[in-house]
């Protein structure tokens, strides 16, 4: 269980990591909303694994 817990705590902190990432990525003429929107493209991609998730982000 404790392997679990920890897998998810790494999972976590990795997608925390690639939204900050993200953001200093981000064009900085984009809206608030639409940096936000991409950003969280990403971390559903990083999540998922699924490239889906980046169509129409800047990625």
């Amino acid at each position: 269980m404790k392997a679990v817990r920890r897998l998810a705590d790494e999972v976590a902190a990795a997608g925390g990591r690639l939204g900050q990432i993200a953001l200093e990525l981000a064009p900085p003429y984009w809206s608030e909303q639409k940096a936000l929107d991409n950003i969280l493209a990403v971390r559903r991609y990083a999540l998922t694994g699924d490239r889906r998730a980046l169509e129409g982000t800047w990625l």
